[in-house]
């Protein structure tokens, strides 16, 4: 069933009478995403992560929403299955298995191949690029990068533990949720802000004002004349609407104050993802930022998850522990992903959509699995309007033929407008040229 917001009822109202064949095209129209959220775990996922597609008459018991099925490593995902565009066997553009871990995280979202093992990208990543053309008119935060223990652990602060970059180099995560709660709301949202917000919230007069202008010369100056007298009355209605309107937003409630141990503590990981989830959702609720990351701890963590991997640290047991417990860390980390669905689809609009309608997720990951085999990398979009947005979800699609991870990027780059770019970093052969076939409608 179809539904539609304040603005689309407005517009739909306003030319129907002067332009049904124009507004049966609207209709027909992919609707863009407004938001873009970037999610990564680290390590890859053992063999067997990729979804399969159920047949027809599939025997009782089995998980399925529409015809995506995922196998027990990322049972998780399944509520959400027919959300999801699952991406198996792309390649990414790790050269060095020695350095793998820093080479992929410094590549995974930039396309940057950097040449030593302490390096960083010279290139931006794509959420970046993409910021640039979506978070203009007075957004507080062109974007806004989270993380849960991602600078712990040997190594903090180097390459291995960055993976969004600007054109000014490398974006540190905040860790602490207080910190990011302080930096978003500080004292709650102001009524300074809250008129801020409303004031980005373009006329829908001014939405459709081509389209007015286009179809005006096909009529007489009386008709002309009629439509005018629409547009006052559409523009009065605006008006007393906008005026007992507040701002749809719910800020976060205030995290506690924890010390620099405890949010080292492989216990509170968990704690710490969720608040930090309910912080973004929040910052795109509030329409705050329309970008924004999540890292998950990084390549090199020692973290031990509890539940999983409660002997050795993750980076370690991802190289030499059992198959088991590899098992158990990417049954977490798919929760941890489900979660975040979960949380975006339960912020409801006034239209009936939901955040996630409205926010395309990008789930990536640097390498393939954790003991530096570099291919096939795992990638997952997720969201978007869910029978009319760019990315046709409910789906798995099979690269065989060498196609670069960054090509996906591209694609979710063009469903924002960002289309003048054919390559991404340093992949310029022609492998990673270009968007990817089917993904986008």
């Amino acid at each position: 069933m179809k539904t539609f917001n304040r603005r689309q009822l407005l517009k739909a109202s306003l030319l129907l009478p002067f332009a049904s064949t124009l507004a049966r095209a609207q209709q027909s129209t992919v609707v863009a995403p407004k938001n873009l959220v970037v999610l990564f775990h680290p390590n890859g996922f053992e063999p067997g992560w990729k979804p399969s597609i159920a047949p027809t008459g599939s025997p009782a018991g089995v998980t399925q929403n529409g015809q995506l099925v995922f196998p027990s490593v990322l049972s998780a995902l399944n509520p959400f299955a027919s959300r999801i565009l699952a991406v198996h066997g792309l390649k990414n553009g790790v050269r060095n298995e020695v350095a793998a871990h820093a080479e992929g995280m410094a590549g995974m979202f930039t396309g940057a191949q950097i040449p030593k093992g302490d390096a960083y990208s010279a290139h931006p990543s794509f959420d970046q690029l993409i910021a640039e053309r979506i978070s203009t008119g007075g957004v507080p935060f062109t974007s806004l990068e989270l993380g849960v223990q991602s600078q712990g652990g040997f190594g903090a602060g180097g390459n291995s533990q960055v993976m969004i970059y600007d054109r000014n180099g490398r974006r540190q995560p905040e860790d602490d949720p207080s910190g990011v709660f302080r930096r978003l709301f500080g004292g709650g949202l102001t009524p300074e802000l809250q008129a801020r917000v409303r004031a980005n919230r373009q006329s829908v007069l001014d939405l459709v004002k081509a389209d007015v202008n286009r179809i005006r010369p096909a009529y007489s100056m009386t008709e002309q004349r009629k439509l005018d007298a629409h547009l006052d009355g559409i523009r009065a209605l605006e008006q007393r609407l906008d005026s007992v309107a507040a701002a749809q937003c719910t800020p976060a409630s205030a995290p506690p104050s924890l010390t620099d141990k405890e949010l080292a503590a492989s216990e509170q990981f968990p704690a710490l993802m969720d608040l930090q989830f309910d912080l973004l959702c929040s910052a795109l609720q509030c329409g705050l930022t329309r970008v924004g990351s999540v890292q998950l701890t990084h390549s090199t963590s020692s973290l031990k998850i509890p539940g999983a991997n409660t002997g050795l640290g993750l980076h370690v047991t991802m190289h030499t522990g059992t198959r088991a417990d590899k098992i158990r860390i990417n049954q977490f980390f798919a929760g941890a992903a489900a979660r975040l669905l979960g949380k975006l689809d339960a912020v409801k609009r006034e239209d009936g959509n939901s955040l996630l309608d409205e926010t395309l997720v990008v789930w990536g990951t640097e390498m393939a699995v954790g003991n530096h085999l570099r291919d096939p990398v795992p990638f997952f979009v997720a969201g978007g309007h869910a029978t009319r947005g760019p990315i046709q979800t409910g789906r798995v699609l099979e690269f065989t033929n060498g196609e670069r991870h960054t090509r996906l990027l591209m694609s979710v780059m063009n469903a924002f407008g960002v289309t003048e770019r054919e390559t991404l970093g340093d992949l310029v052969d022609d492998s990673s040229r270009g968007v990817l076939n089917g993904v986008l409608r």
